[in-house]
């Protein structure tokens, strides 16, 4: 890579990071930098086993141990975290993404209570739209497969199941993406692993056209 690609990726990531290290607002939901404030209300709300099951966080046994993470992500200069804030309720759920390059990985849970009424399509919706308009041209998810409801939420925001499966350990989640860019949509595939690969992370992959929403048991309403 050339000094002038080095210098023009330090320059497109410290744009990205000021656009995402903001509060991002809609009509109806406002989603706003995750800090040591909103600690007590994600570890109450996150302690319901189906949430914990649902997502790749940590254990947190205390208060003080989701103020140790928050601490730990505040440091990664590609971690961007949301608290998910309504209006009259507050603290309704929380949402991550993780930048590489010119992509990114959506994650969110919502408490319990928030579920099923809407608001992750809404909340997808809101920060995917301003991801893709931040120099961001793919961005990718996951969700277990057992998960339907996740699944369904999913593709009302726009995500698409990839032609992927990850091998064991990883093999009970179905991977998707969501972008505007036709060429990286047909290349979906190697795009996910690049990411993958770059992130340092252990998920090993092999195509697979079966890996499809069409094919799992049918969406929960």
């Amino acid at each position: 890579m050339s000094s002038n690609d080095q210098y023009q990726r330090r320059n497109q990531a410290i744009s990205i990071e000021q656009r995402l290290r903001v509060v991002i607002s809609s009509d109806f939901v406002t989603l706003v930098p995750f800090t040591a404030d909103h600690a007590l209300s994600f570890f109450n709300q996150y302690q319901l086993t189906s949430i914990q099951e649902a997502t790749d966080l940590p254990q947190f046994t205390d208060v003080s141990d989701v103020c140790d993470w928050i601490k730990e992500e505040e440091a990664l200069k590609n971690s961007f975290n949301y608290a998910v804030i309504l209006p009259d309720e507050g603290f309704a759920g929380f949402v991550n993404l993780i930048v590489s390059e010119h992509t990114a990985f959506f994650a969110i849970w919502l408490g319990e209570k928030f579920q099923g009424l809407g608001l992750g399509t809404l909340t997808g919706r809101v920060i995917c739209e301003y991801v893709l308009e931040s120099d961001i041209s793919a961005i990718f998810t996951a969700a277990f497969v057992t998960n339907h409801r996740s699944i369904q939420m999913l593709k009302k925001v726009g995500f698409e199941a990839l032609p992927i499966s990850a091998h064991v350990p990883h093999n009970d989640r179905i991977f998707l993406i969501l972008t505007n860019d036709p060429s990286i949509k047909r290349n979906g595939n190697n795009e996910l692993i690049n990411f993958y690969q770059r992130e340092d992370l252990p998920h090993k992959f092999y195509s697979n056209p079966l890996a499809s929403t069409d094919n799992l048991n049918p969406f929960y309403n």
